[in-house]
């Protein structure tokens, strides 16, 4: 049997993609498996994509079941048992991740204040304890058929609450962090054809759009540096693709406009206003009108963040209301009042 390539049969861990989706209760997501254990992979609603969890170290996958044992009269003494239900846990250990970002036209990835994406569904189970995700763990099999066929997948996804949140930390190492997908509801098994490409996984994942020329921009009014501004006028933030062009399907990130924060420069405080965005033909403005007069004779600066607008995007980056909301790159501007 040593005579066989017996090792190139086995699978190789690090050939596993693990991707998630985080979920809007009370939506779930459940894949098909057909009689022949093939899976067709849930349908996504509009504004959903997969995100990675880059990162993991270590996968211990568990499937439990409740045997429940039982006695009835005049059994001679023995036991009986039946299993009267499963569940799936997967234990992980992964690394605390920041975000990275590519800049449009760059090659250099930035630090772009946030967590990675696949890290960010983790992180929020420290706080939302009703935050559930969609999880699917592929482990690639290869290509059937020699280097002519599809590349097939050992399938496993499930609906998880994440559990047991815990942090590894020490001066010598790197921030680990530890937990648990426990399943909701009924998970699905099987293979995964996914054609004849192979799953993209391992890249820099990205989920903002960038601001640039020709593409992408913004045009704050008043503009940066701009001086004698009324202490009763408006702010506003105009995207398009070149100036007059306006962009498509944009929305606010926070509907509560949080994303556009104004503040006076010279003490940090914070300056309540209500942010709206407009309608039809002007749905690319969105307008930052105070609650009350600015002070006079004041610096203010208006610190539009990463995300306090998104873009719904198809695959290529083109507006679409089918497509997943990203968000877009924010500024930053500092006027002063009259």
């Amino acid at each position: 049997m040593a005579d066989y390539a017996i090792g190139l049969s086995f699978h190789k861990a690090h050939r596993t993609i693990v991707r998630a989706i985080g979920l809007n209760a009370p939506c779930r997501y459940y894949a098909t498996r057909s009689q022949a254990g093939m899976i067709t992979l849930p349908t996504l609603d509009t504004g959903n994509s997969y995100v990675e969890i880059q990162g993991v170290t270590q996968a211990d996958f568990s499937i439990s079941d409740n045997n429940q044992d039982f006695r009835l009269l005049g059994d001679e003494g023995w036991n009986d048992s039946v299993i009267t239900g499963s569940s799936v846990q997967a234990s992980c250990t992964a690394y605390f991740l920041k975000d990275a970002e590519i800049p449009a036209g760059g090659q250099c990835p930035q630090f772009r204040g946030d967590y990675d994406e696949g890290f960010a569904l983790i992180e929020r189970s420290r706080y939302d304890k009703d935050f559930e995700i969609y999880v699917e763990f592929l482990k690639e099999l290869g290509q059937a058929d020699g280097a002519t066929g599809n590349y097939i997948y050992d399938f496993t996804g499930f609906n998880a609450c994440i559990q047991n949140y815990s942090e590894s930390l020490n001066a010598e190492g790197l921030t680990e962090v530890s937990f648990d997908m426990m399943s909701r509801g009924k998970p699905v098994f099987g293979r995964y054809d996914n054609g004849s490409s192979q799953i993209v996984f391992g890249n820099v994942q990205s989920s903002l759009l960038f601001l640039e020329s020709g593409v992408r921009q913004v045009a704050v009014v008043p503009a940066d540096n701009a001086s004698a501004i009324s202490v009763s006028g408006n702010l506003t933030a105009t995207f398009t693709s070149d100036g007059t062009a306006a962009l498509t399907q944009l929305a606010l990130g926070q509907v509560d406009g949080s994303g556009f924060e104004l503040t006076n420069a010279s003490t940090g405080a914070k300056v309540s206003a209500t942010v709206t965005q407009g309608t039809g033909g002007s749905a690319h403005v969105f307008t930052i009108n105070p609650d009350a007069s600015l002070a006079a004779g004041t610096i203010f600066t208006l610190n539009v963040l990463d995300g306090a607008v998104t873009q719904a995007v198809d695959a290529n980056g083109a507006a679409s209301a089918s497509g997943v909301k990203k968000a877009l790159q924010g500024t930053k501007v500092s006027f002063r009042t009259a």
